[in-house]
């Protein structure tokens, strides 16, 4: 069966080497040109010297399909003393509130920084001093606007110049992120930009925090992120470890290959509301229980153990957060949509544990739509 699931792996997971280099090529100088544009027309965002750090799941290796999907964060940087910063995550689950120290607010006031943009932020905080996700959000989407505005149109579309080449482009804030939509002849390619801020635990370890700190992987890496990602409080950030989900990732053998099959049957069986964040998170878990041996073994074998654990979870309405266990990620999925999820999968893994002997190809029917899988 292994051989079946390489080739659906090489028809319908694979990302061609032309195609990863020539969107690649394409997002890194768009970013870095809308990045240019954004430091010239805000004091502001100049000041704060922002940096790439290129994340999600097309850096991680786990994309499916075509790479017409970037995250990418934009980390910008306050001229203060971070350890002065105060994350009071008040027991709750990977969020926390940003308390700012007497120096952040004095910024606004001070000439030398005033005059580089900071009077912006004395609207940034409530009168506890908390950052606001909503007020930081807003600013980030003004200073796009102002670079987009800059820019010559075409219909609805701005157009920039990258790799001397004209590009449509459209922009949207969705989420903690500001979504630009590169248009190149007829694809399409959605950056998201997350504006970010780092800490590190040496300095800023958030208290009454529920994540877990003790894990070994934040032995050897302290940095970690806060996302703007809005919530019904507007004062909370999410905290967020992608370099510490990476580094429990690596060297996992057949790991990332089953991670996207599932990913590839989640889209094929239509399983909208399961996000590949919930897969990864049922994987990062088991790696916790297998040894390394474990991921070396054979892919067909992995993936049916995988697809059983998914099913169980499901099974029992709960993925836990992987860095604050006490959060069940499912907790807003229907009973009806995980029953209809757990029933799919139960009959999936029956077909083909039935059938792997005598027809192995049985994987296709399943992993592939039916026009795909006829080719």
């Amino acid at each position: 069966m292994d051989a079946y699931l390489n080739e659906i792996i090489r028809k319908h997971i694979k990302i061609t080497k032309q195609e990863r280099s020539h969107n690649r090529q394409i997002v890194d100088a768009t970013v870095k040109e809308t990045l240019k544009i954004m430091r010239d027309k805000d004091s502001l965002f100049n000041s704060m010297n922002p940096s790439i750090a290129y994340l999600g799941s097309y850096y991680d290796r786990l994309r499916v399909g075509h790479a017409t999907e970037f995250d990418i964060n934009i980390v910008l940087k306050l001229p203060i003393n971070y350890k002065n910063i105060v994350l009071n995550a008040s027991n709750m689950e990977a969020y926390t509130f940003v308390e700012m120290p007497s120096e952040f607010r004095r910024l606004s006031k001070i000439p030398i920084t005033a005059t580089n943009g900071f009077t912006e932020t004395k609207f940034w905080c409530d009168r506890q001093h908390r950052l606001s996700v909503q007020k930081f959000r807003s600013w980030m989407q003004s200073v796009l606007d102002k670079a987009l505005s800059s820019l010559p149109k075409r219909g609805e579309k701005y157009l920039i110049q990258v790799n001397n080449k004209m590009f449509p482009i459209l922009a949207k804030l969705s989420g903690p992120a500001n979504t630009i939509s590169i248009y190149d002849n007829n694809n399409i390619i959605d950056i998201d930009l997350v504006p970010t801020f780092t800490f590190n635990l040496n300095l800023n370890k958030p208290i009454n925090c529920k994540v877990d700190f003790t894990k070994n992987v934040f032995h050897k890496i302290k940095k970690y992120y806060i996302v703007p990602k809005p919530t019904d409080d507007e004062y909370i950030w999410r905290l967020a470890f992608p370099s510490q989900e990476k580094a429990i990732m690596c060297k996992k053998n057949n790991f990332k290959n089953a991670v996207k099959l599932i990913k590839l049957l989640r889209d094929t069986q239509e399983f909208n509301k399961l996000s590949s964040y919930y897969i990864k998170t049922v994987f990062l878990w088991e790696i916790t229980k297998k040894s390394d041996e474990f991921w070396k073994g054979s892919l067909s074998v992995l993936l049916i153990h995988m697809l059983k654990i998914l099913r169980d979870h499901i099974k029992r309405k709960e993925i836990r957060n992987y860095w604050s266990p006490r959060h069940n990620l499912l907790e807003m999925i229907k009973e009806e949509t995980m029953h209809n999820w757990c029933n799919r999968l139960s009959f999936i893994i029956h077909d083909i544990e039935k059938n792997k002997e005598k027809n192995p190809s049985i994987v296709i029917k399943h992993f592939t739509k039916a026009d795909e899988g006829k080719s």
